[in-house]
């Protein structure tokens, strides 16, 4: 007796319908295409990515593929190790000198190397708590005295007074009492312009400070940076064009105006530096032909003078 023949079975090859029809007897049904002869096959979405390896639809990765994975895995972890290793520790400032971090003993300035342990580290330029006072300028407790005795002698005394021991007019010297602060250079007291000269307009810029306003020696924070390998490289520069001008037989006009250049340069980029004082005082070398006062040196002895004046009993 011949048995009936079942038409519309499924296979395991038929996965390119989203439902099939199961005949059994004449009758037919749809059944989800995700169960095949007991065995769970993906979704077609997931086909070639969470297949099962074994699955007609599975994308296995090749193995080269898989080679050049562990290859990277490798060479990604010997660099980690490499960064590790030259993530060399920062020179330790202390008592406004360089120390190595490991023997804490004192090396040279912009050295990455011990001279005693041998161990080397990375330079860097000291913290501003690690970085010394400068006395260049007025102290807060210098600015509250200044300004209290300004009260008790009135601006029209101070200015007197100042006027006689600087030479400054009797306005500059006011307009120098009013606004000298804590930081501020002291050859401005803080105006930014030359108050020597007669002002025009526009007003003549401070020949030290160069129209900042504060203090060379260090900028305005009244802590001096060291450590500052650009600086020094620039204060190099610096020396060699300025021995250049001393020696050449330039006139005193062209030798004032390039001593101001390259001062002018040089301090605004690097001011608060130690290598700021050094700059020479270019009005000095237009005057004299030398370079006996420095920058630093020649705002101090004007704050001092105007010191001395409001200090000066009637």
């Amino acid at each position: 007796m011949g048995q009936a023949r079942v038409t519309g079975l499924p296979t395991d090859t038929d996965t390119d319908t989203d439902t099939d029809t199961h005949a059994h007897a004449g009758a037919s049904y749809p059944r989800p295409c995700t169960q095949r002869w007991g065995r769970i096959q993906p979704p077609r979405w997931l086909a070639g990515t969470l297949a099962r390896p074994d699955s007609e639809t599975s994308m296995a990765i090749p193995v080269a593929s898989r080679w050049w994975i562990v290859t990277l895995l490798i060479v990604g972890t010997l660099l980690l190790i490499s960064a590790l290793a030259l993530d060399r520790p920062n020179v330790v400032w202390q008592s406004h000198k360089p120390h190595c971090p490991l023997c804490r003993n004192e090396v040279r300035e912009f050295s990455s190397r011990c001279g005693e342990c041998r161990g080397e580290f990375d330079w860097v330029v000291a913290g501003e708590e690690e970085s010394p006072v400068s006395h260049n300028s007025l102290s807060v407790l210098e600015s509250e005295w200044l300004h209290d005795r300004l009260q008790e002698l009135t601006v029209e005394e101070a200015a007197k007074r100042v006027a006689e021991f600087t030479g400054l007019s009797a306005e500059a010297s006011a307009e120098y009492v009013k606004s000298v602060g804590r930081g501020d250079c002291g050859w401005c007291g803080g105006t930014k312009r030359n108050l020597d000269a007669e002002p025009p307009e526009p007003p003549e810029a401070c020949p030290c400070c160069f129209g900042s306003g504060d203090s060379v020696a260090c900028g305005g924070n009244r802590r001096v940076r060291m450590g500052d390998p650009t600086a020094r490289r620039a204060l190099h520069a610096y020396k060699t064009e300025l021995d250049d001008l001393l020696r050449s037989e330039a006139s005193g006009e062209r030798r004032a105006r390039e001593a101001q250049r390259l001062a002018e340069e040089f301090l605004s980029v690097h001011a608060g530096t130690q290598e700021a004082s050094r700059i020479a005082y270019w009005v000095d070398i237009a005057e004299g032909g030398s370079q006996a006062r420095t920058v630093t040196q020649a705002a101090r002895e004007r704050l001092d003078l105007v010191l001395k004046a409001l200090r000066a009993e009637p």
